[in-house]
């Protein structure tokens, strides 16, 4: 091509044709996700994982200065977002819902090259992972982040001549490493990928070598973790909060009753909406090589204990089961959705259709207008933050929160004057996600007294301005967790705090001093 007189070099079909996948996928990303793009926090885990991203901003040290259990890839990830487009959770949702979403879909269109049936793999992951309770699945979680390397790490044996590469299969263990440290779950697909090894041909010794070189790979992000940990004097500190304290997490003694309850309402529903793909799956098998059937079952098969485990059945649990449904099911959509279509194709395309707008549309009602399900929509958090600002004018002032509510360190952009950004077990016995528990049937033997002498460490250390007590207003029923039930912090607070303010229920305590 000459332009001005110049040679200019066109970009080849190929590269032409990827690129408008890659921007089709954004646009569908986009405008499946722009309903709840404005809100500020959709569920507190965001508010938790910002703020440990602005600790660790500013130089603090995951685990020691800021305690969670997630791992610490998520706050490297919010960091990152901030650091590309500004502070807030906007940035960290224009990343997600621009870059980190449509990538996952173009990594699953790339399992299958890019041909019709990876389209339609990357479409459907993109709007069915958008049409169910916009609380989970469009909050920026760790499961959807997870699924990013997790799925490269699938392209990378995406045949099976690329299972006998060594290198490959290095590089796809080492993917799931990383997703692993976005979100634990991940290691799920390692026994996936190892049982596509197994049936590709060759000797047995040879694939039990591939499948150590996968593990190998696995291992190696995990290790260099520690070994970074270990430099600031933090291993011990990252191995206690992100796997004792998930481990302590996931046995969560939960009641049948519950139990059942969890699962009709919130896991059933799950799969009535996804119906479709677990049956275009199933219809897929046949059209299958032996070994895409074995990868994408054995992927389904063992992504389901992540939907189960601790029985929570919170809906982003479910995230990781989108991309195995979208790919498995797939190959016979392909079939499925060729011209002329069918009924039963346009019955799928309906259906499709009617349960984004409907999840859409629901999401929507339930942020801007029903303002009583989701307490990240409580105006108190916003009231709070006005009032705080209204007195406060140093920006040294800290702040610690007793509840369950991490979104006052985000509405108020105060420090947080404890590690203990939500109050956890060790403190208080209450387990999350456990309906007895939340009722104040605290599991007491969980309460360490080591950590209540960090916490009170933190407080005297950080000298906390304000302290705001959540438990009047009943926020995520920590009515049942009063301060008065912890005689350390109440005798505290009687000694070295005035009450300044009540707003909504929870008392804004100033110190006296």
């Amino acid at each position: 091509m000459v332009l001005f007189g110049l040679a200019v070099k066109t970009p080849s079909r190929r590269f032409s044709r990827t690129l408008s996948i890659f921007l089709a996928f954004v646009a569908i990303s986009l405008l499946t996700r722009a309903v709840l793009l404005p809100v500020s926090i959709i569920d507190l885990d965001e508010a938790a994982h910002i703020t440990g991203s602005w600790e660790l901003m500013q130089g603090k040290i995951l685990y020691t200065d800021f305690v969670d259990n997630k791992p610490p890839l998520v706050y490297v990830y919010y960091a990152l977002a901030q650091i590309l487009f500004g502070r807030g959770m906007l940035a960290v949702r224009l990343l997600t819902n621009l870059i980190t979403i449509p990538l996952t879909a173009y990594a699953a269109s790339a399992y299958f090259d890019h041909d019709r049936r990876g389209i339609i793999a990357g479409v459907v992951f993109l709007i069915y992972s958008a049409a169910f309770l916009g609380h989970d699945m469009l909050a920026v979680n760790a499961e959807i982040l997870m699924l990013l390397p997790a799925t490269a790490a699938l392209v990378m044996l995406k045949r099976e001549d690329r299972a006998k590469k060594f290198l490959r299969v290095l590089l796809s263990g080492f993917l799931i490493g990383i997703a692993a440290l976005l979100k634990y779950q991940a290691i799920l697909w390692l026994p996936a990928l190892a049982a596509a090894i197994l049936v590709t041909p060759g000797a047995g010794a040879r694939k039990i070598r591939v499948i150590l070189v996968l593990i190998l790979g696995f291992l190696i992000p995990l290790a260099g973790t520690y070994l970074i940990f270990a430099a600031t004097g933090a291993a011990n500190n990252l191995l206690h909060w992100t796997i004792f304290q998930n481990i302590s997490y996931t046995e969560n003694p939960i009641p049948l009753t519950e139990i059942a309850q969890r699962f009709a309402f919130k896991f059933l529903p799950f799969l009535i909406v996804t119906g479709f793909l677990w049956w275009e799956a199933y219809r897929s098998r046949d059209l299958l090589a032996r070994y895409e059937k074995v990868m994408l079952g054995a992927l389904l098969l063992f992504s389901l204990p992540a939907a189960f485990l601790g029985f929570r059945f919170y809906p982003h649990y479910f995230v990781q089961l989108y991309i195995p449904l979208a790919l498995a099911s797939a190959t016979h959509l392909n079939t499925l959705l060729a011209r002329p279509l069918t009924a039963q194709a346009k019955w799928f395309a309906g259906y499709t259709l009617f349960v984004l707008i409907g999840f859409t549309v629901a999401n929507g009602i339930l942020y801007y207008w029903m303002k009583s399900v989701y307490q990240e929509t409580n105006p108190v958090f916003g009231e709070v933050a006005d009032r705080l600002h209204a007195v406060s004018t140093n920006t040294d002032d800290t702040l610690f929160v007793w509840g369950f509510a991490p979104q006052f360190y985000y509405s108020t952009r105060l420090r947080p004057a404890s590690r203990f950004v939500m109050p956890q077990t060790s403190l208080t016995g209450y387990i999350a996600g456990n309906t007895y528990s939340a009722r104040g049937h605290a599991e007491t033997s969980l309460i360490d007294n080591a950590d209540w002498d960090l916490l009170m460490a933190d407080l005297e250390k950080n000298r906390a301005t304000y302290i705001l007590d959540t438990a009047p207003s009943g926020i995520h029923r920590w009515n049942y967790f009063p301060i008065r039930k912890f005689p350390r912090l109440f005798e505290y607070i009687n000694a070295h705090y005035r009450l300044m303010d009540n707003i909504r229920g929870v008392s804004i305590y100033q110190r006296a001093n």
